[in-house]
């Protein structure tokens, strides 16, 4: 289909056939409100709409998670009081989720059915531009932190649905040891921070900080629209545009994330882990090994690295895995490739 140069405030930026996925990409700029949109067409029955934000972690309460679970318990035209709950019972969706990252946050959404995937279209870009927050600030409470008291004579006891969460996954010797590491790589950028949230810092987090994170990063001009699959395109970018987009005006804020200066020669970093109650200690030692390289666009460099590390840890005929476990050395071992941030590491 031939898609015009200027559609209900989206000017088309450039084209491009993939012709190995059979899927012609269009990219798009909202003129007004400064919002990216990209469109893959193709004849996949599948739609499938994501709205994505730059959310930078400022310190370790958890905002940008929390900020996530929040904007999807009402908003100003669905105010159901679990959104993403309803959606998920009441839908005829593929895929409903939504996702914190280290230094953005997602909201995807699936549907055969073109009905369903415009109301749930709609449902998201409700919910993250138009949130219940601004006028129930017991959604954070109960998301991210509040105290309570079980009985009288019970201690109060910190509890929130991300208080709970982070305390569980960062209860392990593993996700400790990779969080300490990503502090000690990136101290001096965002990276250094739990985007997640960690439980001794998420109490530290105030209503006045989380309305603030929302008006500063929730924008359309802060956003990434991604469009998939065989659609009425001019139907649903005129939703956008109308309903949405329209209501916002570009502010020119980019949000920029700083490079990590290199150290100069290697850090060495030892640390308590968490271990299970009642488990031998003994056994219980860990040693990390992490690099920086590059930075993300460079996509050769991380998939020379990434099938590197099969090649060396897949399996366990694999060269360098059965030499340290043949050694005695260790139990296990592994290799991960992170390359979703901006200067991605090897772990």
């Amino acid at each position: 289909m031939k898609q015009k140069k200027l559609l209900y405030g989206f000017q088309l930026i450039d084209k491009k056939e993939i012709k190995e996925i059979k899927v012609t990409a269009y990219r798009y700029q909202h003129l007004q409100s400064g919002a990216e949109l990209m469109h893959y067409e193709c004849d996949d029955d599948n739609k499938v709409f994501m709205i994505g934000f730059k959310t930078v972690p400022e310190d370790n309460t958890g905002c940008p998670h929390i900020m996530e679970h929040s904007v999807l318990n009402g908003s100003k035209n669905f105010p159901a009081k679990s959104t993403f709950m309803e959606l998920v019972k009441g839908s005829m969706n593929t895929f409903v989720n939504a996702m914190t990252f280290t230094d953005m946050t997602c909201y995807p959404v699936a549907s055969t059915n073109n009905k369903d995937f415009i109301n749930l279209m709609r449902v998201y870009l409700d919910a993250v531009f138009f949130p219940n927050i601004y006028n129930e600030p017991n959604i954070l409470h109960q998301e991210g932190w509040h105290l309570e008291l079980t009985s009288e004579d019970a201690p109060l006891k910190y509890k929130g649905v991300v208080y709970n969460e982070m305390k569980g996954a960062l209860s392990s010797p593993e996700n400790s040891i990779n969080r300490k590491s990503r502090q000690a790589q990136f101290p001096d950028t965002p990276y250094g921070f739990e985007s997640g949230g960690d439980p001794e810092a998420i109490p530290e987090l105030t209503y006045e900080k989380f309305i603030a994170f929302h008006q500063k990063y929730y924008h359309p001009a802060n956003s990434k629209i991604t469009l998939y699959g065989d659609m009425d395109i001019e139907e649903t970018l005129k939703i956008i545009d109308e309903e949405y987009l329209s209501q916002f005006e570009d502010n020119n804020e980019k949000v920029q994330i700083s490079l990590q200066e290199p150290f100069g020669k290697t850090k060495v970093l030892k640390m308590e882990i968490p271990v299970e109650e009642g488990k031998d200690i003994e056994d219980q030692y860990y040693l990390a090994l992490n690099w920086t390289y590059g930075q993300i666009t460079d996509k050769y460099l991380s998939q020379t690295l990434k099938a590197l590390a099969e090649m060396l840890m897949d399996t366990p005929a694999s060269p360098l895995k059965k030499a340290i476990q043949d050694s005695g050395y260790a139990k296990d071992s592994t290799i991960v490739v992170e390359d979703d941030i901006l200067q991605p590491t090897v772990f």
